[in-house]
């Protein structure tokens, strides 16, 4: 069923797309939303079960800087499309870098969701997956492909976690623990640039601080 609803969570991304279409507004305020139930995810749940495993917190604390090492390298590829912004792209250019990119980090993503607290690691991904989805589909539309080519990408795209998971089940607990922790680091990374970016300007506003909030929220009620 993870595999299924991973996938699911791309093609609701995909039919947000084609519904906003360029509502820009509205795409930035999902996608602060999903930045801060990540955020949230990241520091209530994922946080704590590393330190209460076996692993030396030094280990951990490695593994943890090191995603986020991976995050920015990645998003040197990537051009920053996991927090929803494609910087500097030639639109005329099919962006083979960004594809390659992106899967590493949806498949990264999804090694980690078979253990203890899979199901809120899964959903935390979804959250951030269908906005995600939604951003990177209005932005292939706006190149230079045939419609094939731009489902063939969302389809390698809404495949890339589930390969991760399939891989996660060959894990032993030790090395499992290692993979959380890479992935926090990730996430802990792109939830904060995520936040971050939503406040131009560093300027407070109302309706993204709401979101934030509510990000906060809807993650405390469905973690207990």
């Amino acid at each position: 069923m993870e595999i299924i609803y991973l996938i699911l969570s791309v093609v609701a991304g995909i039919f947000l797309g084609k519904l906003l279409k360029d509502k820009v507004k509205i795409n930035k305020l999902l996608l602060t939303f999903s930045g801060a139930y990540l955020l949230a995810v990241n520091v209530l749940e994922i946080f704590p079960s590393l330190y209460a495993s076996e692993i030396t917190s030094k280990v951990l604390g490695l593994f943890i800087l090191l995603g986020i090492l991976i995050q920015i390298i990645l998003e040197g590829v990537t051009k920053g499309a996991e927090h929803g912004h494609f910087h500097n792209v030639q639109k005329d250019i099919f962006p083979i870098s960004i594809f390659i990119g992106l899967f590493i980090h949806a498949f990264i993503e999804g090694i980690p969701i078979n253990g203890e607290h899979g199901e809120h690691l899964l959903w935390a991904i979804m959250v951030h997956k269908v906005p995600i989805a939604m951003i990177l589909y209005l932005f292939l539309l706006k190149l230079d492909l045939k419609a094939w080519q731009v489902y063939l990408f969302m389809l390698l795209f809404a495949l890339a976690s589930p390969m991760g998971y399939l891989l996660g089940n060959y894990l032993s607990s030790y090395f499992y623990y290692l993979a959380l922790a890479l992935t926090a680091g990730v996430f802990l990374h792109i939830s904060t640039v995520i936040i971050f970016e939503s406040s131009e300007g560093h300027k407070l506003k109302f309706q993204k601080l709401f979101m934030i909030i509510l990000g906060f929220l809807i993650a405390l009620i469905f973690l207990h």
